[in-house]
């Protein structure tokens, strides 16, 4: 067992790091935002999206990669959304190459729409102060794995499953991870 407590302020993300994006940006935007993060971040795992803020710097949703990718085809993704046809199961993926020609016009058409109206909420936040143990279990219990940090109601940083491990394992188990 260990002395030392480890707060999550300790290991998130900052902000800066991270990709974020104002709401009134597009989805152009967004991609380069998610392809600049993956190529910065080498040695990092995956970004499962990106925060979005409001003109005063407040948090106000997510915008997840399928999130994007609805946003660039969405009639390509909202086949999922559909129940029966001609008495068939919505099972027809096997037809999705149906949309290779016209996918290229959509998602030129499609990028520079705004990403505001494809935004998840975020109901679901830790402040920097809370345990590693205690981040782990909320986040499991949530499962939600790339939770927002706020000090004092501002948003610092995000908190990704991988951060927690390299702790843990550093922390408790005495393995450093490089």
């Amino acid at each position: 067992m260990t002395d030392k407590t480890v707060l999550i302020g300790d290991i998130l993300i900052p902000l800066d790091r991270y990709p974020h994006l104002n709401e009134n940006q597009t989805l152009q935007e967004a991609i380069e935002a998610v392809i600049a993060f993956r190529t910065e971040q080498q040695d990092r795992l995956h970004c499962a999206g990106i925060l979005v803020v409001n003109d005063k710097n407040e948090l106000v949703g997510r915008l997840s990669l399928i999130d994007i990718l609805h946003g660039l085809i969405p009639r390509l993704v909202d086949t999922s959304k559909l129940h029966k046809f001609e008495g068939k199961e919505v099972e027809y993926h096997d037809l999705a190459f149906l949309y290779e020609d016209n996918t290229s016009a959509e998602c030129e058409k499609t990028q520079k729409n705004p990403i505001k109206p494809l935004l998840t909420a975020i109901d679901f936040s830790l402040p920097a102060d809370t345990h590693i143990l205690q981040a782990l279990v909320m986040m499991t219990h949530r499962n939600d794995f790339n939770v927002p940090v706020t000090d004092n109601g501002n948003i610092i940083g995000v908190l990704c499953l991988e951060e927690i491990f390299n702790a843990m394992c550093a922390t408790y188990c005495g393995i450093e991870i490089q």
